[in-house]
């Protein structure tokens, strides 16, 4: 019989419901809380921002609505993330926050496909309009919402919990 048995590495539980439900106040620490309150907050605002901007550029007399499939695009853009910050804003959840923080970094990551290899046929330019701006604030604030996401799932995924 053999008794040298291996254990197993303890597996992590599923993302689950409960899980994406967390919050702030499912922290321990109030410090803790306010920081990821903080970071939740201006990763809302970041996310109104560019929410705002594609908004604004869609809207503009020869803007992006003009371009086939991109502009139906920047206005679905605009619209889902001012939504999804005041999601994101109000409720503090991680399913919120992780949510926003993938708009901004697929937005950020669509931008810089357009600029060098083009996407449905349209080519962008760093010297466009908000774009280096755009850039930039979607980066930090997908990072600055990934940032709070992360206590909230170790939370969700401490024994005991």
């Amino acid at each position: 019989m053999n008794t040298n048995v291996t254990p197993r590495p303890p597996t992590r539980p599923p993302l689950s419901v409960s899980t994406l439900a967390r919050g702030p106040r499912d922290l321990g620490s109030p410090r803790l809380r306010a920081v990821v309150t903080a970071l939740i907050l201006a990763g809302a605002a970041l996310t109104v921002v560019s929410g705002v901007i594609h908004l604004y550029l869609w809207g503009q007399a020869n803007g992006y609505r003009q371009i086939p499939t991109i502009g139906p695009l920047f206005l679905a853009q605009g619209i889902s993330a001012i939504a999804f910050a005041v999601a994101g804003g109000a409720t503090r959840r991680l399913a919120a926050v992780l949510a926003a923080a993938g708009l901004l970094a697929s937005t950020a990551a669509g931008l810089a496909i357009t600029v060098q290899w083009g996407m449905f046929g349209f080519r962008e330019s760093w010297s466009a309009p908000y774009a280096l701006t755009s850039l930039y604030e979607e980066i930090a604030g997908a990072l600055l919402l990934i940032i709070a996401a992360w206590p909230l799932a170790r939370a969700a995924q401490s024994p005991g919990r």
